[in-house]
Parts: C-alpha cells; sequence; structure tokens
C-alpha cells in the first residue's frame, strides 16, 4: 500500500514537471516596438494602409471608407485605382495572393513572400511565434486570412512589408 502511494506521488510530481516543462516552452509572442513609424491621424470612417519599403521607409495612405470597401482586397483595389498603387497578384482558389505591392518586390530565391499585419482583432494569428508589432497604442500581427478575407473598419490598419520563411 505504502508503495503504491509512494509510486502514485512521484508519478504525480513526473506529470506536473512535464506540464510545468511544456507550458515554459511555448514561443509566446514578442511585440517589436516599430519606433520610426507613425501612423498617420484617422478622422471617422478612415482606415491605414502602410506598405514597409526598407529599413525606417514606409508609405502610408489613408483611405476613407465607403460601403463598397467590404475587404481589404476592395481597398487595395481602390488604392490602385485612385493612388496609382502598383499591385501585382494571383487569383486562387483561397483568395488573391499578393505577389508585388507598391515598391515591395520579395525574391523568390531568398525565400521571400509579401506577408500582411492588421490591427483587426478578428483577423490577428493567434499561433506560437505570430510576428507581432507595436506602433503607439496599436498593435499589428500577421493576419490569420487573407487580404479577400481581411476585415475592414474605421481606425483599422493593414501592414505590408517582405518576409522569409
Amino acid at each position: 500500500m505504502k508503495k503504491t502511494r509512494f509510486t502514485t506521488w512521484v508519478l504525480s510530481v513526473l506529470l506536473f514537471i512535464c506540464c510545468i516543462a511544456l507550458v515554459a516552452c511555448v514561443d509566446k509572442p514578442v511585440a517589436k516596438q516599430l519606433e520610426e513609424l507613425t501612423l498617420p491621424k484617422l478622422k471617422d470612417g478612415q482606415m491605414a494602409v502602410i506598405i514597409k519599403n526598407g529599413d525606417k521607409d514606409y508609405t502610408s495612405y489613408t483611405v476613407t471608407l465607403t460601403e463598397n470597401m467590404k475587404t481589404g482586397e476592395d481597398v487595395i483595389e481602390y488604392l490602385a485605382q485612385e493612388a496609382e498603387l502598383n499591385v501585382d497578384w494571383t487569383e486562387s482558389e483561397y483568395g488573391k495572393y499578393i505577389n508585388k505591392i507598391g515598391g515591395l518586390s520579395p525574391d523568390a530565391s531568398k525565400n521571400e513572400y509579401v506577408t500582411v499585419l492588421t490591427s483587426v482583432a478578428k483577423d490577428k494569428g493567434n499561433y506560437a511565434g505570430v510576428t507581432t508589432y507595436t506602433v503607439g497604442d496599436v498593435t499589428l500581427v500577421s493576419s490569420q486570412v487573407g487580404i479577400s478575407e481581411m476585415t475592414v473598419e474605421q481606425g483599422a490598419v493593414i501592414y505590408f512589408e517582405i518576409a522569409s520563411y
């Protein structure tokens, strides 16, 4: 009887230690502060689109939302027409894949691609190690949805940069 209790106790302690080790190993996202970026001042009914062109070089667009702008794709198409934003994308069964936007032109030989981050809570990725930036009091997180499904709303920020895998 004593041996069974002792064995149960040892197994419980080992299980507890293993659980602690697993929790401690979770790669929690750490927000990197983009100190060199200043978000545009948005008025009611506006959102921002920002493209990181280089190390400390950004292009910002302020968009006044209309009833026709329901997704990120709609906003980018608007900017392509009205602000002559250069966009090259490929249609797929999952929506549009951005090959190039603005001055961003990823190098496939370096495993680069255009990544999209958002400030809209319901579109933010929630997996371990997700790319996260803060700009003032706004948090930008890699989007878990594509540009064709991305939510646009007053005060939203959509951010593009080159990433690699």
